[in-house]
């Protein structure tokens, strides 16, 4: 991975655990094309949750998406895209 990105991924926090979400396996890769970036991740929990547990869960996962978005944007991206690992069609957040 490219080191600045790679710093990207590590200022950008869980705001529940405070840990990055390089470091918690959220980001599972990522494709650049000029100042395009498209940015997979994987939020699936590996526990079975309540509902409510999923609400905060989006609410995290949002928190997290805006905080990539305006990291990315900050360097000069012009369209970014978060979405799932698994099922591509999946698209958590993008920019513009």
């Amino acid at each position: 991975m490219d080191k600045e990105i790679v710093n990207i991924f590590k200022r950008v926090k869980d705001p529940e655990t405070g840990e990055n979400i390089l470091n918690l396996g959220i980001v599972t890769g990522y494709t650049i094309k000029d100042k395009e970036i498209e940015i997979f991740m994987d939020f699936m929990s590996r526990e079975n949750a309540c509902f409510f547990c999923k609400i905060v869960a989006w609410s995290l996962i949002n928190k997290i998406s805006e905080d990539l978005i305006e990291e990315f944007r900050k360097i000069g991206f012009e369209k970014i895209r978060l979405i799932d690992c698994i099922n591509p069609n999946i698209e958590y957040k993008s920019f513009p």
